[in-house]
């Protein structure tokens, strides 16, 4: 796609971070859609969506998240502060965030370290993506906000789709591996190869 600053070229390169294969999540987050208004700035809004993505798709400890957005600059740093232990891109322009996420899938399908990923849009732009993933065998979860959901995105990933669920409140599980930190249930718990991009990634 022209950009070669994948998040794992990236990655690779931090000092202590193994660069031997190994079998993992990565989700590819697109934030505006999964939110429903690329302009929100309600933090608290913001980081519910989030929660209930990690419920939905099962993030564990050691899974990997890359986020996108457009520019606009409040509505960034709100996404950016909702969740610190992810990678952040921003990519301005038409469709500027998908396409930023489907570098990534496009690298993700061809490194051989993830034996999963999770598609966290329901733009239709992203059979691409999905359907590169599948090629090369990786299995792919699409998780998406029901009315955002693109019935041909729908068709082509049917049986591997999951819907955002309400906020979760104090009576629901978790996932195994998920662990909300003391205070702010917004970043994984164990993850420092995503500190390192957040390190690296400009």
């Amino acid at each position: 796609m022209g950009r070669s600053n994948t998040l794992t070229a990236e990655a690779s390169e931090v000092e202590g971070v193994s660069t031997t294969p190994a079998t993992r999540t990565l989700h590819l987050v697109d934030a505006d859609n999964l939110l429903g208004d690329p302009s929100s700035i309600d933090p608290a809004e913001i980081r519910s969506t989030f929660r209930r993505h990690r419920f939905a798709s099962q993030f564990a400890e050691g899974d990997l998240a890359a986020a996108a957005t457009g520019r606009n600059g409040r509505h960034v740093l709100e996404v950016e502060l909702a969740w610190p232990g992810a990678c952040h891109r921003r990519r301005s322009g038409a469709d500027g965030a998908d396409l930023e996420l489907i570098d990534q899938a496009e690298w993700a399908a061809s490194s051989g370290r993830f034996d999963r990923v999770v598609i966290a849009s329901g733009d239709r732009i992203f059979i691409r993506a999905f359907e590169l993933l599948r090629a090369a065998e990786i299995d792919v979860l699409v998780v998406a906000r029901a009315r955002s959901l693109s019935a041909a995105l729908l068709a082509r990933a049917f049986g591997n789709v999951r819907y955002l669920p309400s906020s979760p409140n104090k009576h629901e599980r978790y996932p195994v591996g998920y662990r909300p930190s003391s205070g702010d249930d917004s970043r994984p718990m164990g993850n420092n190869v995503t500190a390192g991009w957040d390190q690296r990634v400009a």
